[in-house]
């Protein structure tokens, strides 16, 4: 277990995750401009938010149109 912390507003929250989500957490929080090691806007929380929550989107189309595709065989 590891321990993620960011900062937002000058409040700090850490949390304990499973180390290789916790790996994946920081990895993308980073890629989506929150710095793990200073304070961040709250825009930054939303917009890593949304970036996942595109993702999320993208994935289930693609999966409709597999099963889609698997019905039609």
């Amino acid at each position: 277990m590891k321990y993620v912390g960011v900062t937002f507003c000058g409040n700090r929250y850490e949390i304990k995750l499973d180390d290789a989500f916790a790996d994946f957490v920081t990895e993308d929080l980073r890629q989506a401009g929150v710095n793990m090691h200073t304070d961040n806007k709250p825009d930054a929380l939303l917009k890593a938010y949304l970036r996942l929550a595109k993702q999320t989107n993208n994935y289930e189309k693609e999966i409709e149109m597999l099963i889609e595709t698997l019905e039609g065989l």
